[in-house]
């Protein structure tokens, strides 16, 4: 009886059991957690999680939280875009808590959309990702110019081969007639100014905003485009240490070949007799006997200034972080001279970044100190214009082989003025040599950026950011300008300029995000936000003139020796500028499928009158992803499809800061007034109260796809944009004074195009290689100026401008006679529309364009168009075992280049300049085959007037870097060193090109943008002569420990 009952009672336990057990198997676990990145503990938005073998899944909010229903068996399987994808059991937890490791192949489909970031599949505006690993590398100062090639639609354009010039930027073309600068944000700050104090290696992302949905939410900034970058942070892990440092050459290459003194004697000889010609006989020159060959030089002056120079960088970071905080510390010195004499570039760095915190509450900084010391010896232009410098490349170009450069005793012959036969040796030139050692000019900046922030997360799904950021300039220019003769820098003087520039910027947000649903497939999320910037610059200027001892020492204004009124000059002005915003993102996706994001932006800005003050800026875009829908699952061979199309308004205030009000200026009058001296007070600048702001509309269609799991990838996009209200000066008459006339709304700009950028991966055993191509087309347009005078630019010539902006053209368009040949005889030149009186056999034939057989002013035309009809990149990256090569080619296509140094290069002039060795191929008359007209000290016939004579093709392909490297990490037996890596890299190693100048790289020269004030996009493509892009070698070390 007893076994009876146990074995009943073991019966019952055994059923009970079982029941027990296959009652919570089938009753699922409220399952909660968060999902972090491994690196820096960030939460993860929008990361998937499915319960493996059922339908069930979510996907985590703002806060990387999530909650979710499973088994107590079950298997949850957490991915995210980036990062490697992660398999978990259960196990009867009820909080699961994840750290996702990054997939570096992937990791650039994660961006920042304005003020937050987001997943690449829920984005559905026009954003190129500029990857960390392909311009980490580069040996470069400036970040701008790491763009080059990077992005289709970007075109990045130096202004010459100076160490630290500018660098222009231009996002889908030129959309207005000033300041075409696009927006910076860095770590949140935003920027119009230069970005060459931040690092190449300290970078992580650059994202650039092309299409108005991704860029408006900055409203008037925006227009422009605008470029996020984000910079390196710590990472949890122990402390580690990186040292990066290269050394390398550069060298000047695609210089011309200038005439030699035989040559040079044999061209002005013959050019003396065939101006002879038509001289009357008192007013003949003589030519040159051969025989003096014995007693002249023989100077090749490319060779005296152009010269192989170092280049040079040294950068020590440390990072680490723990579950509370991290941080980030790097110093860097680079130091660049010019192959041009007496250029140079040192910049110093100090940048520290960290947070610390708890999940509820985060508080950090991103804070970042430059000193810049740059020599300089203006590079471009010919020295036209009130603000402008007098040229050392230019001198150079045009100085006679037969220019001696020392004198018997052993010094510099200043100018060519003092040797006595201007024909022969140049009509008052300076020595280059000579010109270099009488300028020094310097440019040094002191500049902090960077911010403090504070988070705090109000609920799981809600989180509150403020940011107090900051950018504060100051710099010192010194122009020391030693006398060199009545007509170059007389007297010896001394110019100096402080600029102190300090913005302060204010930003607020409140994010929220969450899922909504009965099975979470409706994302939405919203961002809030209000943003304050305040600036203030203050300039300080003050010149003087005769100095007596010009030792370095006595550099300095109170050491001049006043002999008039206004040897000593002093000027200063204080300017301000506010911005107050208001803006709101709003997002919605349902399964990541379909797609619709919106944003509007309140600005209001201290620059335009109180009745235009505040403008909105909206902007919308929708995204479909094809791959998504369930038709679309038995298509194996894309991997992903996404149609997308946006539409949106952007601003423009980099208008100047008081061009609503009319401006006037004391202390520029002096004259003596009852025995005092008195200054006067002048107007210059009208104002105009009702100017509003310069809007663009830009409206985009664009497919994102990939193939083969992923390895291949295609992005397409086509845009219109077009710019209203574009401000112009409309002409005064000459009644109302020389003053600036008044600002109107009166302009209107149209570009369209075509941006197209592939890639292809591929990982197999011990290979890995990765290819992107990108090429873009722009056709730009001046739709309307509202009756306003065309705008004119490319001055310095007695012949006037060369681009004229109009509407039916683009911005800057060339404006120009036509040349159709060379008049082979007198037959020829009789039977063609009338040039001149002494039109002769080998002068240049112009056309009649209006056909009234004159050739005059009247038959000028637009031809030619600064701006390329495409660009092209292309980015190879290979990597087997431990060798990793590298490779970036850039070209632009199409474009037209004023080679206004020709008007030197081919021909010879009655004053005693040199020029290109091509002359040689001149007309003669048993030499007829040729496009180089006749030589003569009279251009009679006007050969060198503005005519496509000198409008050269500007296109060309350069290789803009190779770089191979082999890494040790497997070799080494110290624990201490995790990665020892050495390269050597060549930075525009080829140029192929048509392009006789020295560099086809060339935005705009100094005569317009520092003599004359025009804008750089109004005179693009104009070449003085140009310092070019030097090729550097050099080796370096990459160091982790």
């Amino acid at each position: 009886m007893t076994r009876r009952i146990l074995n009943a009672v073991k019966i019952h336990l055994t059923g009970s059991l079982l029941l027990l057990s296959l009652l919570g198997m089938s009753q699922n676990l409220n399952i909660t957690g968060t999902v972090l990145s491994g690196e820096d503990q960030q939460p993860l938005i929008g990361a998937n999680i499915v319960v493996l073998g059922t339908p069930d899944g979510t996907i985590t909010d703002i806060n990387g939280a999530y909650t979710v229903s499973a088994a107590a068996d079950a298997v949850l399987q957490f991915s995210y875009t980036g990062y490697v994808t992660q398999d978990v059991k259960v196990d009867g937890r009820s909080v699961i808590n994840i750290n996702l490791a990054a997939d570096n192949q992937l990791l650039e489909d994660v961006v920042i959309v304005g003020y937050k970031k987001e997943i690449k599949s829920n984005i559905s505006s026009a954003i190129s990702t500029v990857k960390a690993e392909n311009i980490n590398h580069l040996p470069l100062n400036g970040l701008d110019q790491a763009l080059q090639g990077q992005a289709a639609g970007v075109q990045v354009t130096q202004v010459t081969g100076a160490p630290g010039d500018d660098i222009a930027v231009r996002i889908r073309g030129a959309g207005t007639l000033g300041n075409n600068n696009p927006l910076y944000i860095i770590d949140g700050v935003p920027t119009t100014g230069n970005i060459n104090m931040f690092s190449i290696s300290d970078i992580e992302s650059i994202e650039i905003l092309k299409d108005a949905a991704s860029a408006s939410i900055y409203g008037s900034r925006s227009a422009n485009g605008v470029i996020v970058i984000t910079t390196k942070k710590g990472k949890k892990g122990a402390p580690t240490f990186s040292f990066d440092s290269y050394y390398g050459i550069q060298e000047a290459n695609r210089l011309p070949e200038l005439l030699n003194t035989e040559d040079y004697l044999l061209i002005r000889n013959e050019a003396i007799n065939n101006a002879n010609t038509l001289r009357d006989p008192i007013r003949q020159l003589d030519t040159y006997d051969l025989a003096i060959l014995d007693t002249l030089g023989e100077v090749d002056w490319l060779d005296q200034v152009f010269n192989p120079a170092p280049t040079q960088r040294y950068a020590l970071s440390a990072s680490g972080g723990g579950d509370n905080g991290s941080f980030y510390l790097t110093g860097e010195y680079s130091s660049q001279e010019g192959v041009f004499k007496k250029q140079k570039y040192d910049k110093y760095l100090l940048r520290f970044n960290g947070d610390i915190g708890t999940k509820r509450f985060r508080v950090g900084n991103n804070i970042s100190f430059s000193y810049t010391d740059r020599d300089v010896i203006n590079s471009s232009g010919d020295g036209a214009g009130p603000g402008n410098e007098l040229s050392g490349i230019r001198y150079t170009l045009i100085a006679a082989p037969v220019f001696p450069i020392y004198d018997q005793n052993g010094n510099y012959i200043n100018t060519s003025a003092s040797l006595g036969d201007p024909t022969l040796y140049g009509d008052g030139n300076a020595n280059p040599l000579a010109f270099i050692d009488a300028t020094d000019w310097t440019v040094q900046r002191y500049r902090l950026f960077g911010n403090v922030f504070a988070e705090y997360k109000i609920l799981d799904n809600l989180m509150f950011k403020t940011t107090l950021g900051t950018d504060i300039l100051f710099q010192d220019e010194t122009i020391f300008k030693k006398r060199l003769s009545a007509a170059i820098y007389d007297p010896t003087s001394l110019t100096r300029g402080n600029v102190t520039d300090r913005t302060l910027m204010w930003n607020n947000t409140l994010d929220y995000s969450t899922t909504i649903g009965a099975s979470k497939d409706h994302h939405v999320s919203l961002l809030l936000g209000m943003e304050a910037i305040d600036n203030h610059t203050d300039y300080l200027g003050a010149s003087a003139r005769n100095f007596f001892l010009t030792d370095p020492a006595f550099q300095y204004i109170d050491v001049s020796v006043t002999q008039e009124l206004g040897d000593i000059d002093a000027s200063g002005i204080a300017t301000e500028w506010g911005l107050l915003s208001y803006f709101a993102q709003a997002g919605y996706n349902y399964k990541s499928k379909y797609v619709i994001n919106g944003s509007v932006r309140r600005d209001g800005s201290s620059r335009f009158g109180k009745a235009n003050r505040y403008a909105v800026f909206p902007a919308v875009s929708v995204a479909w992803n094809i791959s998504s829908e369930p038709f679309f699952d038995r298509v194996d061979l894309i991997s992903s499809l996404k149609l997308r199309a946006s539409w949106g308004q952007q601003g423009n205030q980099e208008i100047g800061n008081y061009p609503y009000s009319s401006l006037v200026e004391t202390g520029i009058l002096e004259y003596p007034f009852g025995g005092a001296i008195a200054t006067g007070t002048e107007i210059v600048e009208t104002g105009n109260e009702n100017i509003k702001w310069e809007t663009t509309t830009q409206t985009d269609f664009g497919l994102d796809m990939s193939l083969w799991e992923d390895r291949l990838t295609i992005i397409a996009d086509y845009y219109i944009k077009h710019t209203d209200d574009i401000l112009v000066r409309v002409p005064l008459p000459q009644s109302a004074g020389a003053f600036n006339p008044p600002y109107v709304n009166a302009g209107k700009v149209e570009n369209k195009g075509l941006e197209l950028a592939v890639s292809y991966r591929q990982t197999t055993h011990d290979w890995h290689y990765e290819i992107g191509a990108n090429i873009a087309t722009i056709d730009n347009k001046v739709i309307s100026l509202a009756g306003t005078e065309p705008l004119l630019g490319g001055f310095g010539l007695s012949d006037g401008p060369i681009t004229r902006t109009e509407p039916g053209y683009p911005l800057g368009s060339f404006y120009l006679y036509e040349m159709t040949g060379i008049f082979q005889s007198q037959e020829e030149i009789d039977a063609s529309a009338f040039q001149s009186n002494d039109t002769r056999p080998g002068d240049v034939k112009f056309a009649d364009l209006n056909g009234d057989h004159v050739i005059n002013d009247e038959d000028r035309a637009h031809i030619g168009n600064p701006f390329p009809d495409f660009t092209l990149g292309l980015n190879l990256g290979v990597r087997y075992k431990n060798f990793d090569l590298s490779m970036l080619v850039q070209g632009v296509f199409g474009n037209d280049v004023y080679f206004l140094y020709g008007n030197f290069a081919y021909e010879t002039q009655l004053r005693g300049f040199n020029s290109y060795a091509e002359i040689l191929d001149r007309w003669t008359p048993t030499h007829t085959n040729t496009d180089i007209p006749k030589v003569s000290v009279d251009d009679r016939n006007n050969n060198r007037r503005i005519s496509t004579r000198f409008l050269e093709d500007g296109s060309y392909v350069r290789v803009r870097n190779v770089t191979l490297g082999y890494t040790f990490n497997h070799l080494l037996k110290s624990d201490q060193i995790k990665e020892l890596r050495v390269y050597v890299s060549a930075q525009n190693l080829f140029t192929f090109t048509r392009y006789p100048g020295l560099d086809p790289e060339i935005q705009a020269n100094a005569n317009d943008t520092q003599g004359y004030n025009v804008s750089s996009d109004l005179a693009v493509g104009i070449d003085w002569g140009t310092v070019p892009s030097p090729r550097t070698i050099l080796a370096g070390i990459s160091l982790k420990f």
